[in-house]
């Protein structure tokens, strides 16, 4: 009787990568994040892209903007928090101007990262999206994530408007 081969899943760092790169993202635009040192660190190893590491989320935002307006795409990898403390850069810049901007964002604060300073983010993050009328996806852990990145990416560039992903631990720490 021959053996099963089982198929180990993909590393959905490596995926989430991959398919940046497969996209034609040049610039990755950040604020760090413990979730997110090691993939930030691959990017700016990757020949194909260039990583610019923001001091502030509105800072990135309007970065990221800029770069748009230049002709390159982009990506915004960001923590939860970032998307509630730039509204009104969001609203006014993003938004406003229709910025068909991929934001990749680690969702702290959920039951999968129950550190006490990270829960009430993690509490108030889909009702600012909401509030903000911000498109945006829970990545699932079941579905390849480069996938969920190309979905997440057409519809900005379709509806000319940010999208964001928010991305649990296993989709993003290395």
């Amino acid at each position: 009787m021959a053996r099963e081969k089982t198929m180990k899943p993909p590393h959905r760092p490596s995926e989430l990568l991959d398919t940046l790169k497969r996209l034609g993202v040049r610039l990755a635009v950040a604020v760090p994040d413990g979730w997110l040192s090691e993939i930030l660190v691959r990017i700016e190893q990757e020949p194909s892209m260039s990583l610019i590491r923001a001091t502030h989320e509105e800072e990135a935002l309007a970065i990221s903007c800029g770069a748009q307006l230049g002709g390159m795409r982009t990506v915004l990898i960001i923590q939860n928090v970032g998307l509630l403390t730039m509204g009104a850069g969001m609203v006014s810049l993003a938004q406003r101007y229709q910025f068909p901007l991929l934001i990749l964002a680690s969702y702290r604060g959920t039951p999968e990262d129950a550190t006490y300073y990270h829960i009430p983010k993690g509490r108030v993050t889909e009702p600012v999206l909401r509030g903000l009328s911000l498109p945006y996806a829970l990545a699932e852990s079941t579905r390849p994530i480069g996938h969920q990145i190309e979905q997440a990416a057409t519809y900005a560039e379709e509806a000319s408007s940010p999208f964001v992903l928010l991305l649990g631990r296993g989709d993003i720490k290395w």
